[in-house]
């Protein structure tokens, strides 16, 4: 059986995964998360060497470590990066990518080139004022950014958030080959009315549905694995081959 490995996104942890691992663990599904260096709040701090081709690295590491093939790789947000970095790296072991309300990126771009230009900013200064240049501190601010009203999943979410790295959304990706745009991908968009960084993702579930891709909607805001968690398993449960 396919093997589904979660990928979270910025300023948040694996943990922020735990309602879908268990809802697919007891259906009986392979799950892995794999932990990102210096976004789990533990002995491995984040350092402003850490960037997205360690975080890439990181996830291949897994997947070569378990030698697992076939593999469902969904990535959420800023993981949109590393899912497809990680495809480029090891495309024999991914049958599928899944971006949750992620960034699609293309040869040579980074996160802060796929941002419009005043969210860029904003991250600059953020980093500059309060964090050495580079450290972008997570908050109230994230959250509300999601689009998380008050309640349980606000609750849940402030819970996992970790300190996160501007080096890691400056760093452009290297896809020589193009392997992502050779697998099956799916596209599931958060369409929650008021959602603040719903603008930002758009352009990316524009693109899937322009290309065909798989595409499917969650009325939530960006943490829809969180807010809907029930229906994000079924759903990744529909994209196995056997349904």
């Amino acid at each position: 059986m396919p093997a589904f490995v979660l990928v979270h996104g910025a300023w948040q942890t694996a943990s922020t995964w735990d309602q879908i691992v268990s809802l697919m663990r007891r259906a009986g599904h392979a799950i892995v998360v794999p932990r990102l260096r210096g976004s789990e709040n533990d002995d491995t701090a984040l350092l402003p060497t850490i960037s997205l081709s360690g975080h890439i690295e990181d996830v291949v590491d897994v997947l070569n470590h378990e030698n697992l093939d076939h593999v469902v790789l969904v990535g959420h947000s800023y993981a949109g990066m590393i899912i497809t970095g990680v495809a480029e790296q090891v495309p024999h072991r991914v049958d599928r990518l899944v971006y949750v309300d992620a960034f699609v990126p293309d040869d040579g771009q980074s996160v802060l080139d796929l941002l419009p230009a005043p969210i860029v900013e904003m991250f600059r200064q953020a980093a500059a004022g309060n964090g050495e240049g580079w450290r972008l501190r997570a908050g109230e601010s994230q959250l509300d950014m999601w689009g998380l009203k008050l309640g349980p999943e606000r609750d849940f979410v402030r819970l996992h958030l970790s300190d996160f790295s501007l080096r890691c959304f400056e760093e452009a990706i290297n896809l020589p080959t193009g392997a992502a745009t050779r697998l099956h991908r799916t596209f599931f968009a958060c369409v929650g009315e008021g959602y603040p960084a719903r603008s930002v993702f758009e352009r990316f579930s524009n693109r899937a549905k322009r290309e065909g891709w798989n595409y499917y909607e969650f009325p939530t805001g960006h943490d829809c694995h969180v807010e809907l968690p029930d229906a994000f398993a079924q759903k990744l449960q529909s994209l196995l081959p056997s349904n």
